[in-house]
């Protein structure tokens, strides 16, 4: 069956809780992107030629190719910070030791980058953050630069919904874990509030700015923002209580949504939040969340019921799962992709993506069944 809307279209009428031709689907952005082993064997297998420049260095994560997305036939495209003061941006004494705008030290263990021990792990005090953080100056232009142009471009030559990717990775929260190691933070957060509160607050302060800016240098050519992704739950439960995440970790995001919602009021705003995120979400959309990343495909998590009881409420993207259905047979991904369409797209609110960043165990040809078996089984009536 042949498409009847432009992508824009469709996502916008899915995003209003509404059927539009097909359930719209996406790859590529800030949580849910292909790692460069992957892109690398996507190109050949779909013979799309040399690699593009990289749009960032120290990632595993390092390309955005218009002319994947095109072969793919995916319904967003993205825009990107120029920089991002959490991520690797200065080599150390050997290669493998990296540094971040905030001073943070990062490891190099191929082909990956993870925070390495926190810049806070030892410190007494409140004074502490601000004497061994480097707190970046988040209205210097290196953020922003290129980021209206690319923005402009994919407006007038693209007819796809037009999302920023987050400006940093990880949210207040997890940049706090990072800082001070997630053991000793949520101890921080029990016995020492004033100190959890005040390294989330630096820390929500400099992406509030930083989001403005970014937003502001968008300016009327994008659609959709993400926020940086926070992590609040395991496999099988949160890993906070609900208590101590309203009273700590929703202020920050509030203000987060909050400034994205000053810069432009129609703008929808994601958040990625992995794990058994359910007790959460009356939170989340009480912000004015409008869309939830991934729902993940957990035991502890229910889609069908999650869909049944908040999908009048806000939207979805996710739930395929990457950890077994893409890495097995094509058939694997087929019946995985059905399953999610029946669970979460009728009555719209949902864009089919990966539950998180497709991997290098991934086979090129399952990220093209991907595609094939969302149009195959997304077209609306669902059957």
């Amino acid at each position: 069956m042949k498409d009847q809307l432009t992508s824009r279209e469709r996502v916008r009428i899915a995003l209003q809780h509404q059927e539009p031709d097909r359930v719209p689907y996406a790859i590529g952005g800030g949580p849910y992107g292909i790692v460069d082993d992957l892109y690398f064997r996507l190109l050949e297998h779909l013979q799309l030629g040399a690699p593009v420049a990289p749009f960032r260095q120290y990632h595993n994560i390092s390309y955005q190719d218009d002319r994947l997305w095109q072969a793919l036939g995916t319904d967003i495209r993205y825009v990107y910070p120029a920089a991002s003061p959490t991520s690797p941006s200065r080599v150390g004494a050997t290669p493998d030791q990296l540094f971040d705008a905030l001073g943070q030290p990062w490891v190099r263990a191929l082909p990956y980058y993870y925070a390495g021990p926190g810049l806070l792990r030892q410190a007494q005090g409140v004074a502490d953050i601000d004497r061994l953080v480097t707190w970046p100056d988040p209205d210097a232009p290196h953020w922003t630069t290129g980021v209206r142009e690319r923005a402009k471009w994919l407006r007038e030559t693209t007819d796809c919904w037009i999302a920023a990717r987050m400006v940093a990775s990880h949210g207040p929260f997890q940049t706090a874990c990072d800082l001070r190691g997630t053991e000793q933070f949520l101890v921080d957060m029990l016995d020492e509030p004033e100190f959890a509160e005040t390294l989330l607050d630096r820390i929500t302060t400099l992406y509030a700015q930083l989001l403005r800016n970014y937003l502001l240098a968008c300016g009327p050519y994008i659609d959709m923002v993400e926020l940086p992704g926070d992590d609040y739950a395991g496999n099988t439960s949160l890993i906070i209580s609900p208590r101590l995440f309203r009273t700590l970790i929703l202020p920050a995001l509030k203000r987060l949504v909050t400034v994205a919602k000053e810069v432009r009021p129609d703008l929808v705003v994601m958040l990625h939040s992995d794990g058994a995120i359910t007790p959460l979400l009356p939170d989340l959309i009480s912000i004015g969340v409008d869309v939830i990343h991934p729902l993940e495909p957990l035991p502890a998590m229910d889609l069908a019921a999650i869909k049944a009881e908040f999908g009048d409420q806000v939207s979805f993207m996710g739930g395929v799962d990457i950890s077994h259905a893409m890495r097995g047979a094509r058939a694997d991904v087929a019946a995985e992709v059905q399953r999610r369409i029946r669970q979460l797209a009728p009555g719209g609110g949902y864009i089919l993506t990966p539950a998180n960043h497709l991997q290098a165990d991934v086979p090129a040809e399952n990220v093209v069944e991907l595609v094939e078996a969302a149009r195959r089984f997304g077209h609306y009536p669902l059957t």
